[in-house]
């Protein structure tokens, strides 16, 4: 397809990324029709059922198909069933499955056996087995009451009845995170490829299934990917413009894409975020007026510019604009768009909330968790420059990540520079911000409590359809930005650095199908 007129695509325009190029495709004859991607962590499993990590389920999203997927707007959309819907308002829901000869052809195990409805329940049931000790199976154990198969005609029901409303469960059953396998025995699944070589911590080969669905949308030629691990992002660069890695999806910093040699840059906007969560029960931190001063004092420009390169959205809120549960840019506040008059703003509310300068020009002392990483640390630096101008002394803390995590879950801190990977489902607003959620049982790491929040996000979960959760989140989000618990920054792109003559396409959240190079 032309560029032109692929450009015109409005799905792939706003949602999607695809790279072509009109040179040929992996000039490395020596590779045959194989794609080589660089990944900056190696799968620590292969298990369907135990994969939490981020390189699991990316590699499981390209081997596993599960009841549902995002689609390119990050919607649910049917994966290996048919349809799907909610049969009960958020307490039941009904996946619908064709006949098994109608799939055989697009969604079959490695042995050419079809999947059915009954792969999918005893996938499910595995992950409900008291036996068996994994992270990801504590939704699957805590809130499924039954689950069981109807017949109806000639097609094939799978029936989930969950123990309490939750509208956020589907999210469970996504591509990535649950694996359907056959009889639910894990191994092989049903995805765009299949593993066929695998050497630990170095590299995984895998072999494309040319008819897949996944592939039925989409010119060119779907191609053999082979992943190899490469934790060091200098090396995956000098191995991009060497020739022997032809793509590094979204592990490449901003400063290295600075001046592309041999390679070519293409970004989508993204749905992760970088923030910064402040500790409601500091002393200083506890008053709202404080936090939104912090907040509103942040010259996210001059950030986006620096720190990602202009690679990034501004981020007022939680969610993406373009979710039907995001607010609008800037929360269609009246928020300065000019940066010394949001300081002076900031400094304002400070001095109001009791916290005036001393002679020295310092108004309290802070202390900010970040890790050693790069990235991290340009953030933690950036941002202690810009609160020094409130008056504000920011000590910054590096931890390795597993430390930084556990002190953060325990309310061991100030300040702690943070990232959400895939803000896509809108119970993630509950299971952030509301006040039962204090870790282990949810992710309000802040410990941020306010009753209005609370019967906002409590309303929205009990609401009858759809249309009024929305809205009721929406409410939930105005007043979050209001009370200010994290600051939000900015909404990294979506980045692939590849070889001409690649084509891929990513969501908002960063998955991809697969790779395709040009037809012959």
């Amino acid at each position: 397809m032309p560029l032109k007129a692929l450009l015109t695509r409005p799905l792939l325009v706003v949602f999607g990324l695809s790279i072509l190029a009109c040179q040929s495709t992996l000039p490395d004859g020596n590779r045959g029709h194989a794609a080589v991607l660089a990944w900056e962590n190696f799968p620590i499993t292969l298990d369907p059922r135990q994969g939490q990590d981020q390189a699991s389920q990316k590699l499981l999203s390209l081997t596993h198909q599960a009841l549902l997927k995002r689609g390119p707007n990050l919607e649910l959309v049917p994966d290996a069933c048919a349809s799907w819907s909610w049969s009960k308002a958020y307490t039941e829901l009904t996946f619908t499955f064709p006949p098994s000869l109608e799939t055989r052809s697009q969604t079959e195990f490695t042995k050419g056996l079809p999947l059915r409805a009954e792969d999918a329940m005893k996938s499910i049931q595995a992950l409900m087995d008291p036996a068996l000790a994994s992270p990801k199976a504590g939704p699957f154990k805590a809130e499924i009451a039954d689950i069981h198969l109807n017949t109806q005609g000639i097609a094939v029901q799978l029936v989930i009845r969950l123990k309490a409303a939750d509208p956020g469960f589907p999210a469970n059953l996504v591509r990535g995170i649950l694996g359907i396998t056959q009889n639910g025995a894990g191994g092989a699944g049903t995805g765009p490829y299949t593993i066929t070589e695998l050497v630990p911590e170095q590299s995984i080969k895998l072999k494309a299934r040319p008819y897949h669905p996944d592939f039925a949308n989409h010119a060119g030629r779907p191609l053999d990917l082979e992943i190899r691990w490469m934790p060091d992002a200098t090396s995956r660069l000098l191995a991009l413009r060497h020739g022997s890695v032809d793509a590094c999806p979204n592990n490449l910093p901003p400063d290295l894409l600075r001046h592309p040699k041999g390679f070519e840059v293409h970004g989508r906007p993204g749905a992760n975020l970088e923030y910064v969560a402040f500790n409601c029960q500091h002393p200083a931190l506890k008053d709202a007026r404080v936090r939104r001063a912090l907040s509103l004092a942040l010259d996210r420009p001059a950030l986006v510019r620096g720190l990602m390169g202009g690679l990034a959205r501004e981020a007022w809120g939680f969610f993406p604009p373009e979710l039907p549960f995001g607010l609008g840019a800037q929360n269609g506040k009246d928020i300065p768009a000019e940066g010394n008059e949001r300081l002076r703003l900031a400094d304002k509310a400070l001095d109001e909330a009791g916290y005036k300068r001393d002679a020295a020009g310092l108004r309290f002392r802070l202390r900010m968790h970040a890790t050693a990483e790069i990235n991290s640390r340009m953030k933690a630096l950036a941002l202690q420059a810009q609160w020094a101008r409130l008056g504000i002394d920011l000590q910054i803390l590096t931890r390795e990540f597993g430390t930084l995590l556990s002190e953060v879950m325990a309310g061991r801190f100030d300040v702690a520079s943070l990232r959400w990977v895939g803000i896509a489902d809108p119970e993630m607003l509950y299971n952030t911000f509301h006040s039962s959620m204090v870790p282990p049982i949810g992710f309000n790491r802040g410990r941020y409590s306010d009753a209005e929040t609370d019967h906002l996000l409590e309303s929205a979960r009990s609401a009858g359809n759809d249309s009024l959760r929305f809205a009721l989140l929406k409410k939930a989000q105005t007043r979050i930005v209001d009370q200010a618990p994290y600051a939000f920054l900015w909404w990294p792109d979506q980045v692939v650095a590849a070889k001409p003559g690649l084509q891929l396409e990513l969501n908002a959240v960063g998955d991809f199908q697969g790779v395709w190079g040009k037809e012959e």
